[in-house]
């Protein structure tokens, strides 16, 4: 297995012969593993006994003497259905679907006579038993045989691969090799590390391991956040980008990465139009589009409010495509795996954890397998439109992990579902008319800790509001909102515009429903202070004058907050702008100066790294940051980070392993820099390997 995959198998005949040849080879190599094959062959054989059983008493033609005979005839029908089954997808993989299905419906009748005649003790009286029993049988059956093989994500994707491989078999071979990027949001190095040795992720160590690719950190400057890495690195820029969200004094505005309206926003500040999607490429699940012309499940685009050519793409994909019966019972299933493991978090005391109900367990099953089922199956689908670049985002490890913790058994399985998916797409590859080379990134990791409310019983917002006049207004943003936006990405596109898809979306639990438009300004009063958290790093706003505050003006404004927050335990270090320009942190025991590099007293980055100075600089020469810039505290034992938002597993400011992304890449793709420091670095390298890719025709 290479990270470099392409069209290997493709034969120079591609006469009706070459064809089947080819569709027979991809189906014994799409085939279930051993005991994927056993474990659904006993299973099938239980349904097929069971479908007899419930035709049987639906139908009183039909009837069945005795266990023994039962078991014999379900042995039978088994037999018979499977290998038309095989037959059928085999033959007719190029037709309609409802081809396969009609002669599957006949296949059943003729079963049901076949069993009537040669069983003793089975009797079929009449024709329409015959007709009748089939229909039955092949409703049941196809129930049954879902729920057998609901978790075998490669056999699904295996179907469309074969039903594109059919609809593209003339299509020339492209000479350039295209990018495919993907990108396993909030996984940090030393956590894909620990599960690439604990076998969690056999494709991506395999990848590893055969030597086809390689494994590099690359360094997330602060913020380390999903909008301020995407944007570097699908536009090459994130200067501006506070946060996942952040304040606006000149137009009284919070920006919130997640919501469509504001991830326009921030796509029409930082595109210039040679993003890395721009070269006809496809962007899916991401916050922001790399000015790709095709966007699906893309927060920057699902805002729109009328539908277009993605729009209508997507409702055609669900509803030709998707397999509803698989997706539903995943769904049920991971909603149960949800509310099972929150009680067993509770059962066994594990610290720190948070209250995880019936909506969090609703919205886990649409991002963790619904958005990852649909972002997989258009990554095929563009991969056979010989897409050049494809830059797909799966939120599933990151969206429980927020809720779970990074490294806890919850988002690890997330993690190895991701996995298989990735498998999935070195498969497809195969089969391809363009080669692809792939590669896997993450824009930012996660580090544990309890929450600021869990610690000190109030958020961060009302200690502030402590230290101020009784007078002023404080707003707070400290609700976890990040992976509650991931959730609603489905419901938004199929709330494009009228039709059965907004009725859809209209009748979706609130949890699910589509953002409505975000913050704008607004013409009533802005309050005095806005305290804008993004994980552990929280700007603090104070909205009386239109500039950023110095030190010396908050000191004569509001005496007691700079000392009141820098002192406070859950507090680890606090920086402002001093009168001359220079940026200041302040700690417990001491003050650093990191423009002159003056120290008085204890160092308050001291436990923060190596890096931490070279990040607050950077966080200081960004716009649109706070006039007070807190860090969470970091516990030096057990390296948790103390996170503002509601969320056990932060990311945003310092501390642990949430600026400690990874690059996966090709061999034969090396890095210019390594590592790449900051995501704008990230996109330069990208950019270059999408020009070495166009002068490889002789690869």
């Amino acid at each position: 297995m290479t990270p470099g995959v392409g069209p290997t198998s493709a034969p120079p005949n591609r006469g009706l012969v070459a064809h089947y040849r080819l569709q027979a080879r991809m189906m014994w190599e799409w085939r279930p593993a051993r005991l994927t094959l056993l474990r659904r062959a006993l299973l099938s054989y239980v349904g097929a006994c069971l479908a007899l059983a419930i035709t049987t008493i639906a139908l009183p033609g039909l009837r069945i003497d005795g266990l023994g005979t039962l078991l014999l005839a379900g042995l039978l029908m088994l037999a018979l259905d499977s290998s038309s089954d095989i037959v059928l997808q085999w033959l007719f993989v190029a037709w309609p679907i409802f081809v396969a299905q009609t002669l599957g419906l006949a296949v059943q009748v003729v079963a049901i006579i076949a069993v009537g005649r040669v069983i003793p003790g089975v009797s079929v009286e009449g024709t329409s038993t015959d007709v009748w029993g089939a229909v039955l049988l092949t409703i049941l059956n196809t129930v049954f045989a879902e729920l057998v093989a609901v978790s075998d994500d490669d056999s699904y994707y295996g179907v469309l691969v074969r039903r594109l491989v059919a609809r593209n078999f003339r299509s020339a071979p492209q000479p350039t090799p295209g990018l495919l990027v993907v990108q396993i949001d909030g996984l940090s190095l030393p956590v894909l590390n620990h599960a690439i040795r604990g076998g969690r992720v056999p494709v991506l160590g395999g990848l590893v391991r055969d030597g086809g690719a390689t494994l590099h950190p690359w360094v997330a400057l602060l913020p380390p956040t999903t909008p301020a890495s995407q944007a570097g690195i699908l536009h090459g820029r994130n200067d501006g980008i506070a946060g996942f969200r952040w304040y606006e004094k000149s137009t009284n505005r919070l920006l919130v990465a997640n919501h469509p309206d504001d991830a326009a926003e921030i796509v029409r500040r930082v595109s210039d139009g040679s993003g890395l999607l721009a070269d006809n490429g496809a962007s899916i699940g991401n916050l922001l589009t790399g000015d790709a012309p095709r966007s699906y499940l893309t927060m920057a685009t699902i805002g729109e409010g009328k539908p277009d050519d993605n729009g209508r793409r997507l409702r055609g994909f669900l509803a030709g495509s998707v397999n509803y019966p698989r997706l539903l019972v995943l769904m049920i299933g991971e909603m149960a795996k949800e509310l099972y493991q929150a009680e067993r978090q509770r059962d066994r005391s594990v610290e720190p954890r948070m209250r995880r109900g019936l909506q969090y367990a609703v919205e886990r099953a649409v991002t963790n397998i619904a958005l990852r089922t649909v972002s997989t199956a258009f990554v095929i689908e563009e991969m056979f439109c010989q897409t050049p670049t494809i830059y797909v985002d799966y939120t599933g490890y990151d969206a429980i992990a927020h809720r779970c913790g990074p490294e806890r058994a919850e988002a690890i399985d997330a993690l190895a579902g991701i996995d298989r998916a990735i498998g999935s797409l070195v498969k497809a590859a195969r089969y391809t008319a363009r080669a692809y080379r792939l590669v896997v990134l993450s824009d930012h990791g996660q580090c544990l800790g309890a929450t600021f409310s869990q610690r000190y019983g109030q958020p961060l917002e009302a200690i502030i509001a402590a230290l101020l006049p009784r007078s002023m207004t404080v707003m707070g943003t400290t609700d976890s909102i990040e992976s509650a936006g991931i959730g609603r990405r489905i419901a938004a596109e199929l709330g494009r515009g009228p039709g059965l898809g907004s009725l859809v979306a209209r009748l979706l639990p609130s949890a699910l429903r589509p953002f409505r438009g975000s913050a704008k300004p607004s013409a009533t009063a802005a309050p005095d202070v806005v305290v804008a958290s993004s994980g552990s790093l929280a700007h603090v706003y104070f909205t009386s004058q239109p500039d950023r505050m110095t030190e010396a003006t908050i000191e004569t404004h509001y005496p007691h907050v700079i000392e009141g927050l820098a002192r406070h335990p859950g507090i680890g270090a606090l920086m402002v702008r001093s009168a001359s320009g220079n940026a200041l942190v302040l700690g417990p025991q001491g003050r650093l100066d990191l423009t002159t590099g003056r120290l008085d007293g204890l160092d308050p980055l001291d436990a923060y790294g190596p890096r931490a100075a070279e990040n607050l600089l950077h966080l200081d020469g960004l716009s649109n940051v706070g006039d007070l810039i807190l860090l969470g505290a970091l516990d030096r034992v057990s390296e948790e980070v103390l996170g503002f938002e509601e969320l056990i597993g932060s990311h945003g400011g310092l501390g642990g392993w949430q600026a400690e992304p990874f690059i996966l890449c090709p061999e034969t793709l090396p890095l210019t820099e390594d590592p790449p420091i900051g995501a704008p670095a990230v996109y330069r390298q990208l950019k270059a390997w999408q020009v070495q890719l166009q002068g490889a025709h002789g690869e």
